[in-house]
């Protein structure tokens, strides 16, 4: 750590003043030559000096041999300084990059060998000078101006210039390391104190964000003429994005992943991780604003806002101490931190850009949001690591619009200004910067950011209520049981009665790789949970997806009011919530959508071809998930060649053809093992199914309630939903007649989901799980309508802009309602049992889902009616309301008042899904009294046959 410091010392000490005479002056002048020598000996002596305090210090914690080690090593930091400046000052980041990247190898190598000959602590720090060397590896350029001019050392300006920076940083790093050396006087050396040390060391990873954002903003600050709110606003932009990322990185880190890291007698210091994390934000923020108060020269400020600051992180850090010890020390850090960091963004508030308050609320908001979903799904390491991993693309992918555009004007406008020899400089160096390819790529960075961005806030929705807002239904048992087939070798999905042709394998394929790949185990009902984090997962990728489709094809707008609506649409939240197929089978049809767009919008182009073959591989997925899916994929394909050309023939042709692939395989697997007559005969009856000669389920079966009172109950809860169902087909057609192909194509394939829909209620097998294609058609046709009206007719604007804001406004409501509720009855059901129900009672189920969620515990089994309870020594009963009143399940529907009337009732839940569940005890007497009266028996053989 004090190692740490010096570094922080020296990247500003030297650095900071040297870049601003280098950008300022051309190479070979006299200007540039008496910077270069002033900061080589101020390097020299700082870090003599750097080299003696250091090692004074270590000398008073471990050996002679380590502080005198720790000394050189501060000596050769301070050697690099000057390198490091010109670098800075020339502007070659890359070559800056390349350089750090150089040293931190040097060091890791180094570090190896210190393992493999044990040298042990002083080996250890003798890392840091090997890594030092690296830094001397410079360009000729560099040494040639480089030249002997002691007389510079009486230049007062100078000395006055770098004095300010030294005095200022240093009191800055000495506040960021101050809590590392103090713990270590305070209690001695103990365990908690190593722990301490090493987790504050990661938890200040914001502070090298910070420097990073010093090393670009102070040279840019200081130079004449210079636009100082437009470098401030992009500076701290992308210190905002890179900090508070990293601070809910390492505030949220899994446990067992810092393990990994960390001796196995320092966990116990893991619960004080997030508090140094906070810290160490508060620590960057307070760096940041120091320079920022340098670089405009409000000296004044800087010394108030520095005093204000060491009084409250020393009072944070004696309050803290004092309460609780070493994990005291970490909360009164943070609290000082944090709070020094604010007082001096109060300070520091005068000589900000406008606007930055308003920033500043946006950037606390998305880093506690991103808190929240990552806190969520730390119990998941996996989970997280995708989170991270997508977030962090999301913020690397907004750079571009970081300090780097900013220095790219400040080129550009130095190329206007300069003369001689500093023109052609800039020149060289702005044309490095300018080009189509840098804007494509931007273009492209921020089309990846805004996708990740919609996908990483869609998943954190649904992971709020993900295990608990949803009930089990018995076709997520099914599905699961399937895909865990496929992860034991079967290439067939099969099920206990036999091998599963209803649908097709694309997402049991899917299930049986990830149940493989992360280990999946448990009970049926653990499996179904920890299967829907595929699905959570999937389901924001199709937001994202949806995202980009309504960009390309409309605008960035209602590309926004899209991701929103389908982020939080609680018909949509239901589907993506259940081990369902329709949520894979969508992602797909998107995903090949997207592409078809993209390349009808844009024309011809180099890859056409490929990626249409693309396309039809991943719409060919989607079939290959649920057969279903073949109406909005063949028949849009085969009506756009038809329909005003909306596509070329031939590139519909090649479309319908890689869509083909997916399944051919599947049939060539299914004929290989000999199964196509069992495939033939379930395919036959799932088609009579899916056009309505057979109605065995769904809403239009017989003794099934009426789909309007269905729609009727559930209105407020699922409003939203049906006014997007209504808008679907009516949406669609209109837009089928659109000029532009791409969204011509939209309409197409929104048009034939929305006309199947209508089919399939009035005549057809409706489901609820059919619903969710025609729902995420709805939104994209509606939005994609909503850009194409208000291009044609600008006075509707104010009406759609409003019914946009009132719906999302809607579905937001009832999306976070949905997800905050406690919809769970199996779960609480099967926690009541483990914990309370006698180990040799006997409990009866009354549908199928029960049967499956509790097939591994031998207590549970089929008796749904009195006689079979008595018979079979059952006292107990599992019974859901709501499926039992309309006639589903085994229980015959008069059993459920008697059960009121002659049952006690030992555990109760209720839900959204199922009404009430309940765990009833009935009493022997009871039950003899039920089955002479027949209670529970049916009249006619029923699910079950019984």
């Amino acid at each position: 750590m004090l190692l740490g410091m010096v570094g922080i010392v020296t990247s500003a000490l030297v650095p900071l003043p040297l870049s601003r005479a280098v950008a300022s002056f051309p190479p070979g002048s006299e200007g540039r030559r008496d910077a270069m020598a002033f900061a080589v000996l101020i390097s020299v002596m700082a870090g003599l000096a750097a080299a003696a305090v250091t090692g004074f210090v270590t000398a008073g914690l471990s050996s002679p041999l380590t502080a005198a080690i720790v000394g050189l090593s501060s000596f050769v930091l301070f050697l690099g300084a000057s390198p490091s400046g010109w670098f800075q000052g020339e502007l070659r980041f890359v070559r800056y990059t390349l350089k750090t990247v150089g040293e931190i190898f040097t060091r890791f190598v180094f570090s190896l060998l210190v393992v493999a000959f044990s040298w042990g602590a002083p080996g250890a720090v003798l890392g840091f000078a090997m890594g030092g060397l690296a830094l001397f590896i410079t360009p000729r350029a560099f040494l040639h101006d480089l030249t002997w001019r002691p007389r510079v050392l009486a230049q007062k300006w100078r000395w006055a210039e770098t004095a300010d920076i030294a005095v200022t940083l240093c009191i800055v790093s000495v506040l960021v390391g101050v809590d590392v050396v103090i713990v270590a006087f305070l209690d001695g050396g103990s365990i908690a104190t190593a722990g301490f040390q090493a987790l504050a060391s990661i938890a200040k990873a914001p502070v090298y964000v910070a420097a990073g954002t010093v090393i670009v903003m102070f040279p840019l600050l200081r130079r004449p003429g210079v636009d100082i709110k437009a470098v401030l606003s992009a500076s701290l932009r992308s210190f905002g994005r890179m900090a508070f990322f990293a601070c809910a990185v390492i505030a949220t880190a899994p446990h067992a992943l810092v393990a990994l890291v960390l001796p196995q007698r320092y966990h116990d210091s893991i619960l004080i991780l997030p508090w140094l994390a906070l810290s160490g934000l508060g620590y960057a923020s307070l760096t940041v604003l120091v320079t920022i108060l340098l670089g405009v020269r409000a000296n004044r400020r800087c010394q108030y806002g520095l005093v204000l600051a060491c009084i409250l992180i020393s009072g944070g850090l004696f309050l803290g101490w004092e309460a609780q010890g070493v994990t005291g020390l970490a909360i009164g850090c943070a609290a000082g931190a944090m709070t020094a960091a604010a007082a001096l963004a109060f300070i520091t508030f005068p000589v900000l850009p406008s606007g930055s308050g308003r920033l500043a609320a946006q950037g606390l908001s998305m880093a506690a949001g991103l808190y929240l979903v990552l806190w969520l799904a730390a119990g998941q390491a996996i989970i997280w690591i995708l989170i991270v991993v997508t977030s962090g693309l999301y913020v690397l992918a907004q750079l571009g619009n970081g300090p780097a555009t900013a220095i790219g004007r400040r080129m550009r406008k130095a190329a206007q200004t300069a003369t001689g020899a500093a023109r052609i400089l800039w020149k060289r160096q702005a044309a490095l910067t300018q080009g189509h390819a840098r804007i494509v790529i931007l273009a492209r960075a921020q089309a990846l950011g805004a996708f990740t961005a919609c996908v990483a806030a869609a998943f954190g929705v649904r992971a709020i209520g993900l295990t608990g807002g949803f009930e089990l239904w018995v076709d997520e048992i099914l599905y699961a049981l399937l895909g865990q087939s496929v992860s034991s070798g079967q290439m067939l999905p099969v099920l206990p009665d036999g091998p599963f042709f209803l649908h097709p394998p694309g997402f049991f394929w899917i299930e049986g790789v990830i149940i493989n790949l992360f280990g999946v185990a448990g009970n049926n009902l653990d499996l179904v949970l920890q299967m829907r984090w595929l699905n959570a997962v999937l389901g924001a990728v199709t937001v994202g997806l949806a995202f980009l489709i309504v960009r390309q094809a409309g605008n960035k707008t209602a590309a926004r009011v899209t991701a929103g609506l389908l982020a939080f649409e609680p018909f949509v939240l239901r589907s993506n919530s259940h081990v369902f197929l329709e949520t894979l089978a969508m992602a797909a049809v998107l995903g090949g959508l997207l592409i078809i767009v993209k390349q009808v919008s844009l024309g011809l182009s180099d890859k056409r071809d490929l990626l249409l073959f693309l396309a039809g591989l991943l719409l060919g997925y989607g079939v290959l998930t649920k057969d279903f899916f073949a109406l909005c994929t063949v028949a849009p394909l085969v009506v756009a060649a038809l329909w005003r050309k909306t596509l070329r023939v031939h590139d519909s042709a090649r479309v319908l053809s890689a869509m083909l692939f997916p399944y051919l395989i599947y049939m060539c697997i299914v004929v290989a093992e000999g199964m196509f007559p069992d495939w033939l005969q379930a395919k036959t009856a799932g088609i009579n199914r899916l056009i309505g000669l057979e109605k065995t389920t769904g809403f239009s079966a017989e003794g099934s309630p009426s789909l309007v009172s269905r729609l009727i109950d559930n209105a407020g809860h699922f409003g939203s939903s049906y006014v997007l169902l209504g808008l679907c087909p009516v949406a669609a057609a209109l837009l089928c007649l659109s000029v532009r192909p791409e969204r011509r194509f939209i309409g197409l394939v929104s048009l034939t989901l929305g006309i199947y829909g209508v089919y399939s209620a009035v005549f057809g097998t409706f489901e609820e799980q059919y619903g969710y294609g025609v729902m995420i058609a709805g939104v994209l046709s509606v939005a994609v309508l909503s850009v194409e009206v208000l291009e044609r007719r600008p006075r509707f604007r104010k009406p759609i802009v409003l019914g946009s804001v009132m719906l999302l406004l809607l579905t937001t409501v009832l999306g976070v309602r949905l997800e905050t509720s406690n919809d769970n009855g199996f779960q609480e059901a099967r926690r009541w049992v483990e914990e309370k129900l006698p180990a040799d009672a006997k409990v009866s189920v009354t549908n199928s889902t029960a049967e499956l969620a509790f097939a591994d515990d031998r207590r549970f089994g089929v008796w749904p009616s009195t006689a079979l309870m008595l018979e079979s020594g059952a006292n107990y009963i599992l019974t859901q309301s709501l499926p039992t009143s309309q006639g589903y399940g085994y229980m015959e529907p008069g059993m459920l008042p008697w059960l009121e009337e002659n049952a006690t009732a030992v555990f109760s839940h209720p839900g959204l899904t199922n009404g009430t569940t309940t765990l009833w005890f009935v009493d022997t007497a009871a039950l003899g009294d039920g089955a002479r009266s027949g209670i529970g028996t049916w009249s006619s053989p029923h699910e079950t046959g019984l």
